[in-house]
């Protein structure tokens, strides 16, 4: 079975074609190289991508869900959701902290996936031997300091706030780590919803939302506007 990955919980986009736990073509793209322009090019190379391979061999569709950056993640959303309506093509969406997490099981070490939430916040969740230990979080690098018992690696886009403010935690039990391969991407988001497409657990796409955590800033505004 052929699968469509899709990645937008970040300004680098990323879609592939695998088959099953093979991938076939990943294509990333930054967001931010074109403003101009910026999804449409996105939207133009997934037309490529699916034209080439064709939609009637694609067998599903996964997609990370967020946590994220609120536009990309609607991008993202929007080109499953057309998809999967359009052609019927079912869709299993996975949440984008499982993907970094998860995604380094072989670590011998604890991990916190992280993503940067700006504002000097991160959203996290603690991660051991493949199982997720924590609720997702939306915190900052000195409330982690609550959580890290042991010796663990943090990776993901929120490594930069953590090390943009160091004053706040205890660092001994941290290890940081900014290689980017270790960042979402769509194959990642394909090998995490393998299990799910496999049993047939799908999503209802008109169902989906992006999986924000906080309020976006027009929220927050509108909320200090109308307070009473």
């Amino acid at each position: 079975m052929k699968i469509l990955g899709i990645e937008t919980s970040s300004p680098l986009f990323s879609l592939c074609i695998n088959e099953d736990e093979k991938t076939l073509y990943e294509i990333r793209k930054n967001r931010l190289a074109d403003e101009k322009s910026r999804d449409a090019l996105f939207f133009a190379e997934a037309k490529r991508l699916i034209g080439h391979f064709g939609r009637e061999n694609i067998g599903a569709i996964a997609m990370s869900i967020g946590p994220g950056m609120f536009t990309s993640l609607r991008v993202g959303l929007g080109l499953a959701k057309g998809l999967a309506l359009a052609q019927h093509i079912p869709i299993v969406a996975v949440n984008t902290l499982d993907v970094i997490g998860l995604s380094v099981a072989f670590l011998e070490h604890r991990v916190l996936a992280t993503i940067n939430a700006y504002h000097q916040e991160i959203y996290a969740a603690l991660y051991e031997n493949g199982r997720r230990l924590t609720e997702y979080l939306l915190t900052t690098p000195s409330a982690v300091e609550k959580l890290i018992k042991h010796k663990t690696m943090v990776i993901g886009s929120g490594v930069d706030v953590f090390l943009s403010d160091r004053s706040g935690f205890k660092s001994e039990k941290l290890q940081f780590v900014t290689d980017e391969h270790l960042l979402p991407t769509a194959t990642k988001v394909v090998i995490i919803a393998l299990p799910q497409i496999q049993s047939g657990q799908f999503d209802a796409p008109e169902d989906l939302e992006p999986f924000y955590i906080k309020k976006t800033d027009a929220e927050r505004n509108y909320d200090k506007t109308n307070a009473l």
